[in-house]
């Protein structure tokens, strides 16, 4: 079940260096608006330690922005419809730098309540302008290579995850450098002036045309379609259970500081940049349920080693947490990277092999929301357990429930199986060719 190329026209008629050129630039907003997302995450606690505020403020700030990411998903489909792409980008992005320059003068408010205050709605807007930001990028990046879905993906991934990880570190540096407003209007500016760069990034159509339908509701009524999209969500909550009580863990069972745990996420964050273009290349050339269904029944039990749960009465050391940690960086976004392309995949055959670009649009909406609805749940619910039960039982106990969503998984494939096989009997009985391999199904977006 090799992956071919689609016979299908492209949402534009770039030349190769012209696309290049557009991937890099859109590629590059997209990896700026994401390190702004994770840079305040280091020097918040210690600015509000000093101020005075309850470290109880801390995970709600820092914690609000992917709320605000996920409200924007579906709006920004819809305006991208509406206005095309640039607009709503370059809204994006300048509202996001204007956001991070206001909030340099927070310091200067006396009052804490409200300064909590404005600052949870600040981020409340950050976070939405970089869901607009989200949304456009990969709605334009799969239409500048509709044959590489998976890789185009993956190398988006793998510079937002890059620019993510990056963040905390830079925002460390310019808070000691030059303190709190420095840190917040000098990253502001640099995303502001991207702007520049998105107005000379060349046209690609995310306009219907007049003979589309406005295909949304369809796709958010669709279980097929969000049956693959929880998928991506439930991985992602794997990503960041841990996140907030591995550093108490560390600390606790292996008597480290929270250096190490910032070593350890960097090998995680890590092993996802430097997997992503190798795994975007073999899902496009092979067919991307296998990658799903290897992922669905590695991470129970990578998630189980973890800490490890204490049924399996092994002893927790330090090489153990951290050849976890790697793996989770391969697994997690083998679980994701796929669910794109098969959104797209089951769609079309739910629709007669057509997708329009309202559907289109949509899709890549709805797969950008895993990633923040993952965020939320996965950070808020390690929190609220870590009051209750340890580490090694939380982590251990979520890689038992995982096991469901294995199941679901496994299901959901053999399904998928059964719904080609009648897609390509009834496109026979149409007196139609025979039905393309799976790749052709998920890319071949509707001619322009």
């Amino acid at each position: 079940m090799g992956g071919v190329g689609t016979t299908n026209k492209p949402a534009h008629n770039l030349s190769k260096p012209m696309m290049i050129y557009a991937f890099t630039a859109v590629t590059v907003v997209l990896a700026l608006a994401f390190m702004l997302y994770s840079l305040p995450a280091p020097f918040l606690p210690i600015y509000h330690e000093n101020r005075g505020v309850s470290s109880f403020w801390d995970g709600i700030i820092l914690g609000v922005v992917p709320v605000g990411f996920l409200i924007s998903c579906a709006p920004s489909a819809y305006l991208m419809e509406r206005f095309n792409f640039k607009p709503i980008m370059m809204i994006g992005s300048g509202s996001l730098g204007s956001i991070f320059i206001i909030n340099s003068f927070f310091n200067r408010i006396a009052n804490d309540t409200l300064y909590i205050t404005l600052s949870c709605l600040f981020r409340v807007v950050a976070g939405f302008a970089t869901g607009l930001v989200a949304v456009t990028s990969f709605g334009v990046l799969t239409k500048l290579v509709p044959t590489r879905v998976a890789f185009v993906t993956a190398l988006a991934e793998a510079a937002l995850n890059g620019a993510q990880a990056f963040g905390p570190f830079l925002g460390g540096l310019l808070y000691d450098a030059r303190g709190y407003s420095f840190a917040f209007w000098l990253p502001g500016l640099v995303v502001v002036c991207c702007v520049l760069i998105e107005l000379t990034v060349p046209p690609v159509n995310t306009l219907p045309e007049k003979t589309d339908t406005n295909d949304s509701m369809k796709v958010y009524k669709d279980p097929w379609v969000l049956m693959a999209a929880w998928n991506c969500a439930a991985c992602q909550i794997l990503l960041y259970f841990h996140l907030p009580t591995l550093a108490p863990f560390a600390e606790r069972a292996l008597n480290e500081t929270v250096v190490w745990t910032g070593l350890a996420l960097l090998v995680n964050t890590s092993t996802i940049i430097i997997s992503a273009p190798p795994l975007g290349w073999l899902i496009d050339k092979f067919n991307p349920y296998l990658f799903v269904m290897l992922s669905s029944v590695i991470l129970p039990f990578l998630y189980m080693f973890l800490g490890p749960i204490p049924l399996f009465n092994v002893a927790t050391s330090k090489l153990q947490v951290m050849l976890v940690l790697a793996l989770l960086g391969l697994f997690v976004p083998m679980g994701c990277t796929p669910i794109l392309l098969i959104m797209f995949d089951v769609y079309k055959m739910r629709n007669g092999g057509e997708m329009s670009i309202s559907a289109s649009n949509t899709i890549v909406s709805a797969y950008c929301s895993c990633f923040p609805l993952g965020a939320c749940i996965g950070s808020f619910s390690a929190g609220f357990l870590s009051e209750y039960v340890s580490f090694e039982w939380s982590t251990g106990g979520l890689g038992l429930i995982f096991f469901i969503q294995s199941l679901l998984s496994f299901l959901y494939c053999w399904k998928v199986k059964e719904l080609r096989k009648r897609y390509e009997e009834e496109k026979q009985a149409q007196g139609g060719t025979q039905a393309g391999t799976v790749v052709e199904n998920a890319v071949a977006l509707q001619q322009i």
